[in-house]
């Protein structure tokens, strides 16, 4: 049999036939991990189809955004606005507190300002300034947790760490902004280019991660049932059950992304499955002693 017709056949046997099991125990490792790895492979492929729609849903949206995201950055800067830190010491020529926000839809209750300056307040106030960014003489505070419009963690970015004086106003703003325009025209390349090495690495990487993982995961697991198969003195060795539990794990990774997609909260439901399915197969074995072969 070709691989793909030896792999859905082991697929099978591996979901529905638990004697098959002491054919699993009789063969190499690398079939069992080349089992396991193409499971996993084909489950994130199918993620990776998922992404993909939904990023091809999204795609006609991208462009239009980025254009109206450069017309209001556009407008973003105040005319005659000019910020100047000099040995690190901020100044503006506005009176203060000024306010800077991403529209004018600014509520007490609802929104936060997106940026304040005001070079005769202290950072220490800054839960009272209800905004984002709060600018002060010395130094600048951000948020640096947040969740749900509220700010959980803040940091402090002191001026006196800057190497050399700034200074901003409309024109140097507008010339940054005619540097990136070009670009702009090209998103949508940028981005599909992103996305596909994002699909490939996921795809390689990802399923060679979440394999490595399983087997790691199963260092322990099997441990638990081999302690089982001595007590029931099966006389299984470990290097057997844990071949058979690369096979075992075809359930639990199925079930388990299942009820992730039905997003169902079912906690332990991986090693639930899989200790249920593991006594299932030990307790249909033939007394006989399992031993990995030589390799």
């Amino acid at each position: 049999m070709n691989s793909f017709k030896t792999f859905f056949f082991s697929l099978k046997k591996s979901l529905f036939d638990p004697k098959y099991y002491q054919d699993v125990a009789k063969t190499s490792f690398w079939f069992s991990y080349k089992y396991l790895w193409f499971l996993l492979f084909i489950l994130i492929f199918i993620k990776s189809l998922t992404f993909a729609g939904s990023y091809l849903k999204n795609r006609p949206q991208i462009q239009p955004r980025i254009d109206k995201f450069m017309i209001e950055a556009q407008n973003f800067y105040p005319k005659d606005l000019e910020i100047k830190i000099r040995n690190g010491q901020l100044s503006t020529n506005a009176q203060e507190p000024f306010f800077f926000d991403l529209d004018n839809r600014v509520t007490a209750d609802l929104r936060r300002h997106f940026l304040i300056i005001d070079t005769k307040g202290s950072i220490e106030n800054y839960p009272n300034y209800n905004t984002y960014i709060l600018a002060t003489k010395n130094a600048v505070v951000y948020p640096s947790k947040s969740e749900n419009n509220q700010i959980e963690q803040t940091s402090v970015f002191y001026f006196r760490d800057l190497k050399q004086n700034f200074t901003i106003n409309k024109g140097i703003f507008d010339n940054l902004l005619n540097i990136v325009r070009p670009y702009t025209f090209r998103a949508l390349f940028y981005i599909d280019s992103v996305a596909l090495i994002f699909l490939f690495f996921f795809l390689v990487f990802g399923s060679l991660f979440w394999t490595n993982g399983i087997m790691f995961g199963l260092l322990f697991l099997t441990f638990f049932i081999w302690i089982v198969n001595l007590i029931f003195k099966k006389q299984y060795s470990y290097g057997s059950l844990y071949k058979i539990g690369m096979h075992a794990v075809t359930w639990p990774i199925v079930i388990s992304e299942i009820a992730g997609y039905l997003k169902l909260p079912l906690p332990n439901l991986y090693a639930i499955v899989f200790f249920l399915w593991m006594l299932v197969v030990l307790f249909s074995f033939r007394e006989t002693t399992l031993n990995s072969p030589t390799e």
